[in-house]
């Protein structure tokens, strides 16, 4: 139920009484290659993303023949470095192969996408 809690004029602040919620995006130890690597599970995103210094620390081919870019829901456009094609995936022992784009930088290490989820 929303609840008045102030006005000035025409404008008025609004307030929730029901509790809401949030969450920590779930950050965990997976292996990519073999390898044991931190990645973060975000249930939003449409692809898989790692970035360069982790990829090229893991040994992971990069294919830079493709030409792709990301757009950010806050319009921030950026250019992928590449593809590591068919990388191995362990999570708690459930092996999955992904496609991972590269970003020159990165917030996370390890981005991993829902779909992922579905995949494993």
């Amino acid at each position: 139920m929303d609840v008045l809690a102030a006005s000035v004029g025409s404008v008025g602040v609004w307030y929730r009484k029901e509790k809401t919620y949030a969450a920590k995006t779930p950050k965990l130890l997976v292996k990519v290659d073999g390898a044991p690597t931190r990645a973060m599970l975000d249930i939003g995103a449409e692809v898989n993303v790692i970035t360069r210094a982790a990829a090229d620390e893991l040994g992971l081919p990069v294919r830079t023949d493709l030409l792709l870019a990301l757009k950010a829901v806050s319009r921030d456009t950026q250019v992928f470095d590449g593809a590591c094609e068919d990388v191995e995936i362990d999570i708690g022992g459930v092996v999955n192969y992904q496609t991972l784009l590269v970003l020159n930088k990165s917030e996370h290490t390890l981005i991993l996408r829902a779909p992922f989820f579905y995949d494993a």
